[in-house]
């Protein structure tokens, strides 16, 4: 892809946002549709980008910029729904779709699909929070949505590099999967915090708001970079550099504040929609590759409508056997705690005791309800860091060969995310 090329995708990305944006239509569908459309315009040749690219220079930023925003209280109030969601769901996911994926794509090995898995396995909060936003859905339930896009994508990522290493053939530190993952996600996240800590310290010196959003900008590429070197995770540390900077972003001046929100939703929207376009434009070439392969396209697109339904059906069941065993107990304690004052004022001495031992004080509890479940449980659309990490497959191994199953995998993760778009976006 040379410089006018990929000036011009972005220029009609944005275009194209735009224009959707005015109709009340979902950016993300309409890009990536008018790309697959624009790649038969004749004489169009296909757009390659380097897969380091698009891990390197669209993920991390889009991570680091989700991470700022969320406060590290609602994360620690909310911390294992967030976990059972970001993390453990995400591994049944992979697996569940990795097992399927073996079973039903004779091109594809466990290893491979695998990676397939860790690719649709996390859910793109970004439209479902703005969908929460309007329905007026309860703070809690926000903050689990928001929380869980940011674990989910370091989990799945990190998943998915790691075994992406294994099928390539590049050298790793341990040959154990479970000890990679351990110091990837360990020396990850010290990463992350250490350089958080670093950039803090210089911005306090600095005093020009200018140069502040500059550094700013630095960071998440600085931190995935510093851990990769030391193979561990980058999206890790991005994410607990955004944490951390994002936590201490109130002693900013507010010019800086408000200087870096524009700057960072600019750059989100222009990356989001460069992934879309860019994953539209491939589709036409990825068919391309399952024909040239001896692949049926027909056979492919209907082993990725079955994972489809696998990673939609997955979802309501986790969510089900995580809140829906409790909706009962929490209908009864509610209606309990409504009318006992007595629990009240229990609550109440016991806030008073911890406040003076210099303590914060206890919320009254908080249910989420079957209707609230309800809505989380279908909150699993695909977005942009599926389609950027299908588009991050690599094209050869280490020795040369072409990478096994390549086409395959980003064909199922383009209807595995657009199908999410359409069935659970759409309604």
């Amino acid at each position: 892809m040379n410089g006018v090329q990929l000036l011009l995708v972005i220029v009609g990305a944005i275009a194209v946002t735009g224009i959707a944006q005015r109709r009340g239509l979902q950016p993300a569908l309409v890009i990536t549709l008018v790309g697959f459309a624009a790649s038969f315009i004749p004489g169009f040749t296909r757009l390659e980008l380097d897969s380091e690219i698009i891990l390197g220079l669209v993920l991390p930023p889009l991570l680091y910029s989700a991470a700022l925003n969320f406060s590290f209280v609602s994360f620690a109030r909310n911390f294992r729904p967030i976990v059972g969601l970001g993390v453990g769901l995400v591994v049944v996911t992979a697996f569940a779709v990795g097992g399927f994926a073996s079973w039903i794509v004779p091109s594809l090995t466990l290893a491979t699909a695998l990676i397939l898995g860790a690719i649709v396995a996390p859910p793109d909060a970004v439209t479902a929070v703005a969908i929460g936003r309007k329905l007026g859905l309860p703070k809690r339930v926000m903050s689990i949505l928001t929380g869980e896009s940011l674990v989910n994508d370091a989990a799945a990522l990190t998943m998915f590099s790691i075994t992406l290493a294994a099928v390539v053939g590049t050298h790793t530190l341990f040959e154990n999967p479970v000890l990679l993952f351990g110091y990837s996600a360990l020396v990850g996240v010290i990463v992350g915090l250490v350089l958080a800590f670093v950039a803090t310290a210089i911005r306090r010196l600095l005093k020009d708001s200018s140069l502040e959003t500059v550094l700013g900008l630095v960071v998440p590429f600085a931190a995935y970079l510093l851990a990769e070197q030391l193979e561990a995770s980058g999206v890790l540390a991005v994410v607990a550099a955004g944490f951390a900077i994002g936590s201490s972003s109130s002693r900013a001046g507010y010019q800086t504040r408000l200087q870096e929100r524009q700057v960072w939703s600019s750059l989100d929207v222009l990356l989001e929609a460069f992934v879309f376009a860019y994953m539209g434009l491939q589709l036409r070439f990825v068919i391309q590759d399952l024909q040239e392969a001896g692949q049926s396209v027909w056979a492919v697109f209907g082993a990725g409508a079955l994972i489809l339904l696998v990673v939609l059906f997955i979802r309501p069941v986790w969510v089900f056997f995580s809140f829906g065993r409790n909706f009962l107990g929490d209908k009864l304690m509610r209606r309990k705690f409504a009318s006992d004052e007595r629990m009240r004022e229990r609550v109440q001495r016991e806030n008073e005791a911890r406040v003076a031992r210099g303590r914060r004080p206890r919320g009254f509890p908080v249910f989420l309800g079957w209707k609230e479940s309800l809505v989380v449980s279908w909150t699993g659309m695909r977005g942009v860091v599926t389609l950027a990490a299908a588009a991050g497959v690599p094209v050869l191994l280490a020795s040369g060969e072409p990478f096994p199953g390549r086409a395959e995998i980003q064909a199922i993760a383009f209807i595995v995310a657009v199908g999410t778009l359409l069935v659970q976006g759409l309604s």
